[in-house]
Formats: C-alpha cells, sequence, structure tokens
C-alpha cells in the first residue's frame, strides 16, 4: 500500500534533510581553542540571532544588556503540556462529540437504528480509554518514519520546528477544532513531515484512536475496504502532528459524498483558529494593492485555483492557538523560504534580538496585539525609503504569497512553532519596497538593516588577501566628504560604491587596517554596545570558507549573536552563530552542539548556558570563527533603547 504522506526531496531554499550523524569527536583538551591559520577572504551577504546572554554592564557603563534569563517562550516550554486526555480536547473527558459520533459512523458503514444504538451503548468511555490503551502496545505498532525521536528535548521540550507541538496548543478552544472525513487516492502534498507509524489493528479501535487524539494526531489513512478484512489482517497509518508542515491531501471528496471516490479514507484533524473565507478567497474589497500582482521569476504567482495562504483559515499554515503576529520576539522567529534572501532574513533574525526594533515596525497598525482577527486583517509595516532617507509606510494585508508552480507551498519564509507572523509579514513588506521577490533573490544584510532602521553607519569588513589583515568599508567618501547614493532594490546597487573607512569610535576607533585579534576585541565591544552583526562564508574575489567544515553554506550568511572573550577565564574565545534556514549547523566544531569542548571546560558551559537543538544555532572558537567566515557585517547604531524585557 503506498504512503499518502511520503514527503518529495526538497528543493534549493527548503528544508533540509536531517542531519547526517555527527563523527564522534575523539580531540584532546589541549587541541580545543588552537590556533590554526585562517584563509584570505572577504564576501557578502547576511545573518541573525538569538536574544542575546549579557554579561553585566559596569554602572559606569550606560549601555543596559539583557541577563542571561531564558527566554520567555523556553520558561512557557517547561510548563505542562496539554494532552488528548485533557477535558478540552475533543473525547478527552471520555465522552464523544456528535462530529466524532459521526465519523465513526461513516468509517463502520452503521445505517439503521438499532446499529447506531448498538454502537453508541458499547462506546463507553471505559471502552474508549480500553482501547487505546490496549494501542500503546508497541508490537502493534511500527514506525515508518521516525524523525522524532526526541522532540520533547530537541525542540525545546515540546515546540516543534515549524506547528509547535503540543505546547503550541496551551489555551486551545475546542469548539475550534475540525474532524474531516474524506476518501481520495492516496496522494498528497507536505512540506515536512513528522513520523509515521503503521499500526495493525482494527479499523474502528484506529478510527478511535485517533479521533480523541486530536493534538498527537494530524491524520489518518487506510485502504477504504480495510474494515471489510478480518480484524488480523486489519492496519492503518497515523502521521503524528509534531513535526509535520503544510499536509496538504490532493484531490479529496467528502467521504459523505454518495458519488466520492477514491481507494483511501483520510481522517484529518484540523484547528481552525480563524473563520475560513468561501474557497479560500480573501475578500475583494480587502485586499491590498500588491499580492495579485506578484510575481518571481518571470511567473505570475498568483491566478485561478493558485491562491495566497491565508494563516489560520485550514489551509495548513497557522492553524494552532498560538498563532499571532508579535508577542515575544526572537531570532529563532524566522525560517528561510523558497527564495535566495538569506541576506535579508538573516538582517531580520539579527535584527529581532533588539524587540521593539520589530514592533516599531508595526506601530501603525491599530489592534496588533490582538490580531490576526476573524475578519480580514490588514498591517501597516514603516521602512525606510534610503534613497530618500524618509519613512515610508506599506499597507498589506495578511495573504502570504505561495510559489507558482501550483503546489501550495510557501514562497515566503515559513512560520515559526511560536505561531508569530510578523516574519513573514515583514518579508512581504520589503520586498514590496525593494521591488518585488526577484528584488530580494540575492543582496546584502547592511542594505536591510539600512531600510528597517534608518541608519547609514554600515560597514562591510573585509580581509585583505595580501597582508591578512581587515579593513572597514562604508558608503561614506571622505573624498568628497558626502555619502553615496543608496539603492532600495539591491539590483540597482552597482556594487561599487564602497571606500575604505575609519572603524565605528566604539571598540577603539582608528583607520587602517587590523588583525584577526583586534577585530574579534571589537566584535565583542560592538556586541557589548547592542550593535546588529553578522558573518558570511564568501569573500572579496569569490573565496569561499566551504570545506572547513561539512555543516557550513557556501555564499550563506549567518548571525553573529554573541562575542565572548577569554570566557570564564579559560583563554578561550567564542561566537555564537545563527543559520537563517533555522537549521543547519557546524558538524565538527570545538563547542558545537556535541563538541568536546562543553565537557572539557564545564566553566564555559556554565557561563554560557547553551541550549542544544537542531535550531540552526551554534557555538565556534575564535579560531574557527576566522575559518569558517570571510566578511563580517556591522550596523553601528546603539540598539539598546530596542530592548524589551
Amino acid at each position: 500500500m503506498k504512503n499518502p504522506f511520503k514527503k518529495k526531496a526538497p528543493e534549493d531554499g527548503e528544508e533540509q534533510a536531517s542531519p547526517k550523524p555527527k563523527k564522534e569527536k575523539t580531540k584532546s583538551k589541549k587541541d580545543v581553542g588552537k590556533t590554526s591559520s585562517a584563509d584570505s577572504a572577504q564576501a557578502e551577504k547576511i545573518l541573525k540571532k538569538k536574544k542575546k546572554n549579557v554579561k553585566k554592564v559596569p554602572k559606569k557603563d550606560k549601555t543596559v544588556k539583557k541577563e542571561k534569563l531564558p527566554p520567555a517562550r523556553l520558561v512557557a516550554a517547561n510548563e505542562a503540556a496539554p494532552s488528548d486526555n485533557d477535558p478540552n480536547s475533543p473525547g478527552g473527558g471520555g465522552e464523544l462529540t456528535l462530529e466524532q459520533i459521526a465519523v465513526l459512523k461513516q468509517v463502520l458503514g452503521l445505517k439503521s437504528q438499532k446499529q447506531i444504538e448498538k454502537f453508541e451503548s458499547n462506546f463507553t468511555p471505559e471502552e474508549i480509554a480500553r482501547v487505546k490503551k490496549d494501542l500503546d502496545d508497541p508490537s502493534k505498532r511500527k514506525v515508518v518514519n521516525k524523525k522524532n525521536s526526541n522532540a520533547a528535548e530537541a525542540d525545546n521540550k515540546g515546540f516543534a520546528k515549524y506547528n509547535g507541538g503540543p505546547q503550541a496548543f496551551v489555551g486551545v478552544d475546542p469548539t475550534k477544532w475540525r474532524l474531516e472525513s474524506f476518501r481520495f487516492d492516496g496522494k498528497s502534498k507536505c512540506e515536512v513531515t513528522g513520523d509515521l507509524e503503521e499500526v495493525r489493528a482494527p479499523i474502528k479501535e484506529g478510527v478511535i484512536q485517533f479521533i480523541t487524539s486530536p493534538i498527537t494526531y494530524l491524520a489518518m489513512m487506510f485502504q477504504t475496504n480495510m474494515p471489510q478484512f478480518s480484524a488480523e489482517k486489519q492496519k492503518y497509518t497515523l502521521l503524528h502532528r509534531m513535526g509535520t508542515y503544510q499536509y496538504r491531501p490532493q484531490g479529496t471528496m467528502d467521504a459523505d459524498d454518495p458519488n466520492a471516490t477514491g481507494t483511501f479514507t483520510l481522517l484529518l484533524w484540523t484547528y481552525q483558529n480563524l473563520p475560513a473565507f468561501p474557497s479560500n478567497e480573501f475578500p475583494m474589497n480587502a485586499r491590498d494593492k500588491y499580492t495579485d500582482d506578484m510575481t518571481y521569476q518571470g511567473h505570475k504567482l498568483h491566478s485561478g485555483p493558485n491562491v495566497p495562504i491565508l494563516p489560520g483559515r485550514g489551509m495548513a499554515i497557522g492553524d494552532a492557538p498560538n498563532l499571532c503576529v508579535i508577542k515575544d520576539v526572537d531570532p529563532s522567529d524566522v525560517f528561510q523560504g523558497t527564495v535566495g534572501d538569506c541576506w535579508l532574513l538573516g538582517a531580520i533574525s539579527s535584527m529581532a534580538e533588539f524587540d521593539g526594533a520589530i514592533t516599531r515596525l508595526f506601530k501603525k497598525t491599530k489592534l496588533l496585539s490582538k490580531r490576526p482577527l476573524p475578519g480580514p486583517n490588514m498591517y501597516k509595516i514603516t521602512l525606510y525609503d534610503i534613497e530618500t532617507w524618509k519613512p515610508v509606510t506599506y499597507e498589506i494585508d495578511e495573504r502570504l504569497a505561495v510559489k507558482s508552480d501550483g503546489s501550495g507551498k510557501l514562497l515566503s519564509c515559513r512560520l515559526s512553532g511560536y505561531g508569530e507572523l510578523w516574519p513573514a509579514l515583514l518579508e512581504k513588506a520589503m520586498a514590496i519596497h525593494c521591488g518585488g521577490w526577484d528584488a530580494i533573490h540575492g543582496g546584502v544584510c547592511t542594505q536591510a538593516w539600512s531600510i528597517m532602521t534608518g541608519c547609514k553607519f554600515q560597514y562591510d569588513i573585509s580581509r585583505n588577501p595580501k597582508t591578512g589583515k581587515f579593513y572597514a568599508l562604508t558608503k561614506y567618501n571622505s573624498n568628497t566628504r558626502k555619502w553615496e547614493k543608496h539603492y532600495n532594490n539591491p539590483k540597482d546597487d552597482p556594487g561599487h560604491n564602497l571606500w575604505k573607512s575609519d572603524w565605528p569610535k566604539e571598540g577603539g576607533g582608528g583607520s587602517g587596517e587590523i588583525t584577526e585579534d583586534d577585530l574579534f576585541r571589537r566584535l565583542c565591544a560592538w556586541d557589548d554596545v547592542n550593535f546588529i552583526m553578522s558573518a558570511a562564508t564568501t569573500g572579496a574575489g569569490g573565496v569561499s570558507s566551504v570545506g572547513q567544515d561539512s555543516g557550513l553554506v557556501e555564499d550563506h550568511a549567518y548571525s553573529l549573536i554573541e562575542c565572548h572573550e577569554n570566557v570564564a577565564g579559560t583563554g578561550i574565545s567564542l561566537a555564537k552563530m545563527r543559520n537563517p534556514w533555522g537549521s543547519g549547523e557546524i558538524d565538527d566544531g570545538d563547542f558545537d552542539d556535541d563538541g568536546p569542548g562543553w565537557d572539557q571546560y564545564p566553566q564555559i558551559k556554565a557561563e554560557l548556558n547553551p541550549v542544544f537543538a537542531d535550531d540552526g544555532i551554534f557555538w565556534v572558537t575564535k579560531e574557527e570563527f576566522f575559518r569558517f567566515y570571510q566578511t563580517f557585517y556591522v550596523s553601528a547604531s546603539n540598539m539598546t533603547e530596542f530592548l524589551e524585557d
């Protein structure tokens, strides 16, 4: 029997395959932090950030840094997660809802009143509990695809990367669950597939298990005539909600339709946060003036049945109770989609370290804390026109762009498991501001920071291949004492209008070239005064760091989140990085997630309090930092005022 939940191979820019097993680390203590020669290089792109775990600043220093406290979302993740046995979960109290009973009747073919009465008398709360306990027997279950063996630990104790996992269903409204039954031929599309289980048990019992477990299971599939088989030959497949992203069955027909055809029966649990619009069409009188006409790579994105995604309205995006616009801004909210705009999303992720800087962009949106609302949602986002250095506000609707190929996949960045819409809405506004989706395919993060902050003082830092030292570039021409022209569209920027510059006064100022040690010291100083920073794996002349570690991505921008010198008095300096994909880390670093450094230097682990997860965040030593990255970007604007409690 073919598997309707099977996922196609990822495309460029989409979710990558699970990381290959890391080779066992055998480095000795003396090797950790050992200096090695760095490649000559430079680069071009961007990065991202996690909320600052910051050192306490002396009282004489006016700069305020965040203390090393867990983000609010991690605190919430440690709280008890809801379960399918909670009274607010359909069937959780042991009593089946009318919707659940209707599905059971349909699946089992109960038609006469006598059959129905017998059925209802048999399925008492005690019988339901017995069935679910019996199906917990591992001998009856075959894992077809296991991806979340450590989901509770690996994704911040219950928060799945995209759909939120059980923790996303805190505060669930039981009236918003939708249980649907379909006939189809087994075809489906799914961007990321969670665990799949094949269970050998009577369909009747499997249906009970599924319809009373909406938090655990997203879908159940079985051959439509399977209930006619002998009980010992019956089997079905369960798709776990945890870890599954944008599951879309194809060619479905309502199972109650007398004309429904299809080899398989599909049961589907959907949490519909917001009411759906007819045919998933956003009301014409509420549409913005941009989305309908969007194009990418020569193709119109939205036409005919290829409609944009409406988050939270039953289109497999944002279908969880935690859907919001902005709640707890964090770099980990950002996940790159299918556009090659790591420079932009890296820049956004880095800036998300400073909560207020993001919320300020949405300040003209009314009732922001209450959105999305049941009716059509409109958002006002204010950016800077860097050709005139004046603010400009874009009013956009809630629709998110999809690919033009009819797959229904998001073109824009994905929603994280924390349910925050702001990254996708901001990316949409930036695409409009820059001239369209094609315009943001490639760029540099300093341009994005200028547009989002209005700050001109953006530094590109590169290595001189002849001297091995570093120099700084800005768009300030010291010869004419004027700023070069800035462009909103990255494709309009000629790229040769950068000039050698003095260094920011924070960190020491001065001019000329500096060494690796001096640059790292300055990066730490800039981190202390809350500058936004990032690094790229490609440098001048196309020199690349790829090959230094199998986990590095070529021509890619990473957020530089933190810099620490001489951590815990060990003599080891470390930098904290983030991949805008939200996954993809180095494989063989001294202080990667399973690196030897954490055990060899427990005092470093105690001071930095690392979180080990497949979240794209990792630590590198100073020596690795200069081997892995060739170009560095700094927005020299103190962001302290944008730190929120």
